[in-house]
């Protein structure tokens, strides 16, 4: 298992008020407003009609995945995540589980330090030691039911707070950020002293929690409220969720893994859920503390309209619970009504296809079969491309890798070749300059130059070895699709 390690802060952000339409997941780091979808305006005033009803100050993000149309009340303030927090934590988690750090299968033993305060079975039902339960186990338990004991597990085994903040880096998803485990943040909320580290028994909690006072307990809830640490803006948690159901912050298979357990998770039925068509399919996650009542994720519209992505995020609320939850369900049902009824079309292909180098692509070669080399270049976020290689050689040995770029110079991880990066640069309108590099040392400098009628790309490969040695060699690949 990895250390538990030392939190970071972020600070506030502004609030704003917007609506946009985006070109493609994932979402655009800034709002504009829509020329062809006026109807969206209309959605707008109606969840800031509905807002107040919360008795706190509301924050909504909500995207139509298939076309990218999206609104947005307050998307770049901050807010308290609670414990959809533990969104961010699943992703990384998974993460792991795609390069092979860990494995779900893996098995955790409990200790009496890792049974928390808050909601959740295992405080309830394992408090004696010898009990072990599997990554997989604590995951589910930590989303379905929203576990404590089991996120501060995950967290753990995620790599902690640094390392949930790095992949989020990663995912180039600002505004969002994790800096403690939920022992933590419940202490600091209660004015109950905790360990960094988070470990604290169920009876030592309680014990220091009889000594705190009511004015204490009164400062440490209003410390909390403007506390930058584990908040994030609608903005940022939409981005994630975006990232996460277009597979490009996950694998294939954890994609999945991560889409099913969020359709079964059991709290917040008032929530998104509350006033949805019964039956209507929800992939969320829940979070509740003090003032502050949220719920996020994924509104499958039915009839073929799409998903949308939904984030209502409510703080510093001295209304009950159910309040805000009606005004979260209130709202979510104004965005599931408008995009079932204006459900759009997809951007054109043209539209999508602004990037010359966009589709399938294989390599000319006189090698006898089955060897093969094909790239695809497909639209990725706002302008961006995503590279994929897929080869078999002469013995049939298969292998796929992938990357994305924004063409800026900047280095992103390839997935499928471990400790290689890969950065894109546009040279002029005909020509890209790809550098990869392993462990930090460059070793291959790629000149992809397409031709003038857009059919062929010509590669010239400059490769380095260890000691300094470079080799150059060519390669014509020819459009077969797209």
């Amino acid at each position: 298992m990895r250390p538990r390690t030392r939190p970071s802060f972020t600070r506030l952000a502004a609030a704003t008020l917007a609506v946009a339409l985006l070109p493609a997941l994932p979402l655009a780091a800034q709002s504009a407003t829509p020329a062809g979808d006026p109807g969206l305006g209309r959605l707008l005033a109606e969840i800031e009609r509905l807002a107040p009803s919360s008795g706190g100050t509301v924050g909504v993000g909500a995207v139509h995945i298939e076309t990218g149309r999206a609104v947005w009340f307050n998307e770049d303030e901050r807010f308290p995540m609670a414990s959809t927090y533990k969104v961010p934590i699943a992703v990384q988690l998974l993460s792991w589980v795609d390069r092979g750090e860990i494995s779900l299968a893996d098995m955790v033993e409990l200790e009496p330090g890792d049974i928390h305060p808050g909601s959740g079975t295992i405080s309830n039902l394992f408090d004696d030691p010898g009990v072990a339960l599997s990554l997989r186990n604590l995951l589910e338990l930590m989303l379905l039911i929203s576990d404590n004991s089991a996120t501060d597990l995950t967290l753990t085994a995620a790599g902690g707070p640094d390392a949930v903040n790095a992949r989020m880096a990663e995912l180039r998803v600002e505004g969002l950020s994790v800096n403690r485990p939920t022992s933590v943040l419940i202490g600091d909320y209660s004015g109950v002293e905790t360990p960094e580290d988070g470990r604290i028994s169920l009876s030592q909690f309680r014990d220091r929690a009889e000594g705190v006072s009511a004015s204490e307990r009164d400062a440490a809830r209003e410390a909390f409220s403007t506390d930058a640490r584990d908040t994030s803006t609608p903005r940022a948690m939409a981005h994630l969720l975006a990232m996460t159901w277009a597979g490009k912050a996950l694998g294939s298979k954890n994609t999945e893994v991560f889409k099913d357990i969020m359709l079964r998770v059991q709290t917040g039925t008032g929530r998104i859920k509350g006033v949805l068509p019964p039956g209507t399919p929800v992939g969320h996650k829940t979070g509740t503390i003090g003032g502050t009542t949220n719920d996020v994720g994924y509104i499958y519209l039915p009839d073929g309209a799409g998903h949308v992505i939904t984030v209502v995020f409510v703080k510093d609320s001295e209304r009950p619970v159910p309040a805000r939850e009606g005004a979260i369900a209130q709202i979510s049902r104004a965005i599931y009504d408008y995009f079932l009824f204006n459900p759009g079309a997809p951007p054109a292909a043209a539209a999508q296809r602004a990037n010359p180098r966009y589709g399938v692509w294989k390599l000319r070669s006189d090698a006898p079969a089955p060897s093969l080399n094909v790239m695809t270049y497909e639209p990725w976020g706002d302008g961006g491309m995503k590279i994929t290689v897929e080869s078999t050689n002469a013995r049939g040995g298969e292998s796929k890798w992938s990357y994305d770029t924004m063409f800026d110079g900047e280095f992103q991880p390839v997935t499928g070749r471990e400790g290689v990066e890969t950065a894109v640069e546009v040279v002029d309108e005909f020509t890209n300059r790809i550098t990869s590099r392993r462990d930090g040392r460059v070793t291959q400098v790629i000149i992809n130059v397409l031709s003038a009628d857009g059919n062929r790309i010509d590669n010239e490969y400059r490769s380095t070895d260890a000691d300094g040695n470079e080799r150059v060699s060519h390669a014509v690949y020819e459009r077969i699709g797209g």
